[in-house]
């Protein structure tokens, strides 16, 4: 079995870069080597697919950084690469088969941003039985992979099963024996195909007041009004990630420089989601924020209870909520706090979020609560 060494030139991500990408990286092809070297080193990791050319890419990192501790994997990922592995998606779902039945325990966490998902990711990382992946990227990719009429499922859920083991690699043969994988809010509109090839898996759906989802958007992605023209030229294509774009197409001011119709609608279309998965019968438990930051030591005990953890790693693992989640990234409190002046009215918020969810025959409120939602009362 073997993998190419792909050498490193130049790093080319931008904010306007959506997803982790191949194209992030300027690189020469470089010598062969043994594609199971990616099962016994740690500081190799999966960062995306090269969907194209029937690929998936690994980037190795230095031995002295742990690149599960800042607030996104992908991110880290790509500031520590020091070299990308690309191995043919026949090696790599044979990689993934050897190791599939010595994984462990898989915890998906599916939310709407913004959120205190990732406030969650590190919850579970206080704990030393868990391996903790705040948003690896591919999974993004995935959900751009899948054909709306659902033609290819069998190739996607062989991606799926394969990208889980080969993140979850670390599990085997070491200290950890669950692995939590926090999603970006795109990654739930693959949920249904994730649970058909990992039914034990435990499955957590965080969420927020929309109001407070939409003013956390706009304090973090200020930059986003540039992207709104090309998402409007683009609206079947980014309907993938947000299927109710298209439906709502109409009744979204994509001139608006605060974008709060669309980041309505990326809430509004992953709380539908939501619901879908739970009329059609998928077992995932619902949390929300308010609950997390309200009563913070119940709610970690009920969710340690809920996927196997010792009830006692709970105290401990309230410590991470003392702290920011997002602390060195982009979306730190400090580095957001300054965009506040970027904020508009909250009745202007309020009135544009109302008059879009005035338009769902279910979801009619901001502070609307899903079905399954944890009680703590």
């Amino acid at each position: 079995m073997s993998a190419k060494i792909l050498h490193i030139q130049s790093k080319n991500r931008t904010p306007a870069s959506l997803f982790a990408n191949l194209q992030d990286f300027s690189y020469e092809l470089g010598e062969t080597i043994d594609s199971k070297t990616i099962l016994e080193n740690p500081n190799i990791s999966l960062y995306c697919l090269d969907h194209k050319n029937k690929q998936a890419i690994f980037v190795e990192t230095p031995l002295d950084i742990d690149i599960y501790e800042p607030p996104f994997l992908y991110l880290a990922q790509y500031e520590y690469a020091q070299r990308l592995i690309a191995v043919p998606y026949e090696e790599f779902h044979q990689l993934a088969q050897d190791i599939q039945d010595s994984i462990g325990q898989i915890i998906m966490i599916y939310s709407v941003g913004r959120c205190g998902s990732t406030l969650l990711s590190k919850v579970f990382n206080q704990v030393d039985t868990v391996l903790s992946l705040s948003e690896p990227d591919v999974f993004s990719q995935i959900v751009g992979f899948r054909s709306p009429d659902g033609s290819n499922e069998s190739g996607i859920e062989e991606l799926l099963r394969s990208c889980i083991c080969l993140l979850a690699k670390s599990t085997v043969n070491v200290k950890e024996s669950f692995c939590a994988i926090k999603l970006r809010s795109f990654g739930i509109e693959v949920a249904d195909l994730i649970h058909r090839i990992c039914p034990e898996a435990k499955l957590i759906f965080m969420y927020r007041n929309a109001e407070d989802v939409v003013k956390s958007s706009m304090r973090a992605f200020v930059y986003f009004s540039k992207i709104l023209p090309i998402i409007e030229q683009n609206v079947e294509l980014y309907s993938q990630f947000v299927p109710l774009l298209k439906e709502y197409a109409n009744y979204i001011d994509f001139k608006d420089s605060k974008a709060i119709d669309f980041y309505t609608i990326m809430w509004l279309s992953v709380i539908h989601r939501y619901l879908l998965l739970y009329q059609a019968g998928i077992p995932i438990s619902a949390l929300r924020y308010e609950d997390l930051t309200e009563d913070s030591k119940q709610v970690v005990t009920s969710i340690f209870n809920y996927c196997g953890l010792p009830e006692s790693e709970a105290s401990n693992a309230c410590l991470a909520l003392q702290k920011d989640s997002q602390s060195g990234s982009n979306f730190s409190r400090e580095n957001t706090r300054e965009n506040e002046s970027n904020i508009p009215d909250i009745l202007e918020i309020q009135e544009k979020i109302n008059a879009l969810l005035d338009k769902h025959p279910t979801i009619k409120t901001a502070d609307f609560i899903v079905p399954n939602t944890l009680k703590f009362c």
